[in-house]
């Protein structure tokens, strides 16, 4: 078997695993910009049935009223639809609220001794209301009013003790910020049958290509004899177009290739933020049952981090859920990260357990800004090679960027080619050549691989990244 044959076998197979579209995997032509439909979830098997009515905010009436929902307390809610704002499908409801404590809710049918999971999507734009989960009654589950003009996920068990018609939705309260009305966006509300729902699917290991040469080679060929930009820009030609994921499906992907087999070697969530590679963690997270959800201190639950943050490229497909820069993390510690820059600290105002920092920059880091990131060394290097794949994977639209907000220009230099400031650069090829490709990494980037069809070739050739972003 010739090497192109081998990997364009290795290729389908994986496509008929996940779902792709083998098109989006041969044609570098086609760039795919657009997020997979809720009913199409890549490798994963559909876990539970969603029995909510219009969750997702997608069916609406001629005349633009919202469907299958039974009670809309209209004294204190105008509701409508939202096209540009929403974390799954096409649209989300937009909830004009000018009152304290109206009602949105729907009547739901349960079944005696069975446990269902009610989980929704809020997006606060001002700060001034708080979301009360209602399942049956009144929950004790609000959302973080703080976290405004970004999307947080809320979820509740509950355990029918009889079969019969509950409500299931919202309540909405006034907080001394209101000043009378403030949108809230909802969105991919779901009543889920629990069982199989909270349980880590069990998923065929990724393929082991980081160990096949011949696989590898196949990959990369066209890539052979090229360095500079003309290396990257044939990078990009090979990984672009891959098969973009929804967002809600990382949870499974972190839950099945997101464990620690490498340090305590006991299964948790592997969370960059908190992990010690030398000693006990101080804390760990059971995969899907301690996902965020709320959080107030370190150690509540874990996340899904942007390593690159979603404000630089205004939450658009197919970056927003591209897994090769996404990672487990401390839902708290990332709230301290934020969407400031990666850097070095000088002093640091917030410490993580593992000792992650926030703080003023290193006088000699080349950063005029006031605030970075330092993650621990461990992790540095797959966070600079997260960084130069997204650099090369969306070198069609990476110029744009800089603008969207100030951190991402402090490290965006707005262009094609080179992508990042100088500081930048000279930092993540340090952090890059300190922190070689671990066993870990190589796992991943299979895993990533069978989850969306593209790789990181910063990781299965770490020369590239001299080669192209030469000294």
């Amino acid at each position: 078997m010739n090497k192109k044959t081998k990997i364009a076998l290795i290729l389908l197979s994986l496509a008929a695993l996940s779902g792709c579209d083998t098109d989006s995997l041969s044609d570098s032509n086609d760039e795919q910009t657009t997020k997979k439909s809720a009913t199409s979830v890549g490798i994963f098997p559909t876990a539970g049935v969603d029995i909510a009515t219009n969750g997702g905010f997608e069916e609406w009436s001629e005349t633009g009223e919202i469907t299958g929902w039974d009670t809309i307390d209209t004294y204190g809610i105008a509701i409508a639809q939202n096209t540009e704002i929403f974390e799954e499908g096409t649209s989300s409801g937009a909830f004009t609220i000018t009152n304290d404590k109206p009602d949105f809710r729907q009547n739901i049918e349960v079944v005696n001794g069975k446990t269902y999971t009610l989980s929704m999507s809020i997006y606060h734009t001002e700060g001034g209301l708080k979301t009360r989960l209602y399942l049956d009654t009144y929950t004790d589950l609000y959302s973080d009013e703080s976290l405004v003009n970004e999307w947080q996920e809320l979820s509740v068990e509950y355990t029918a003790i009889e079969s019969k018609s509950i409500e299931i939705g919202m309540r909405f309260y006034e907080e001394d910020a209101f000043d009378g009305e403030e949108i809230v966006y909802i969105d991919n509300l779901k009543l889920v049958e629990s069982g199989t729902a909270v349980a880590a699917p069990a998923l065929l290991p990724p393929p082991s290509i980081s160990d096949d040469s011949e696989a590898l080679a196949a990959y990369y060929s066209s890539a052979e004899g090229k360095t500079g930009l003309e290396l990257k820009t044939e990078l990009y030609n090979i990984i672009k177009g891959h098969n973009s994921q929804d967002y809600n499906d990382l949870w499974t992907f972190m839950s099945t290739y997101s464990l620690d087999t490498y340090y305590e070697n006991d299964n948790t969530i592997l969370d960059i933020y908190s992990e010690n590679p030398s000693t006990s963690d101080s804390y760990s997270f059971t995969p899907v049952t301690h996902q965020c959800g709320n959080y107030s201190e370190e150690g509540d639950c874990y996340n899904r981090e942007h390593s690159f943050p979603k404000s630089w490229f205004d939450d658009d497909y197919p970056m927003y859920s591209d897994v090769h820069h996404i990672f487990a993390t401390d839902g708290k510690v990332n709230g301290y990260r934020s969407n400031f820059p990666y850097g070095e600290v000088d002093e640091a105002t917030f410490t993580s357990t593992n000792g992650s920092k926030l703080g003023s920059p290193i006088s000699t880091l080349g950063y005029t800004g006031e605030t970075v990131f330092e993650p621990i060394d461990e992790f540095k290097g797959d966070l600079a090679r997260a960084y130069f794949y997204m650099a090369t994977r969306y070198e069609n639209v990476v110029d744009t960027w800089s603008i969207n907000s100030e951190n991402a220009d402090a490290v965006l230099d707005g262009s094609q080619g080179l992508v990042f400031e100088p500081w930048v650069i000279e930092m993540m090829k340090e952090w890059h050549d300190n922190d070689p490709v671990s066993a870990k990494e190589q796992y991943r980037n299979d895993a990533a691989f069978m989850f969306q069809g593209n790789r990181n070739p910063f990781i299965d050739h770490p020369e590239y990244v001299n080669q192209i972003w030469a000294d």
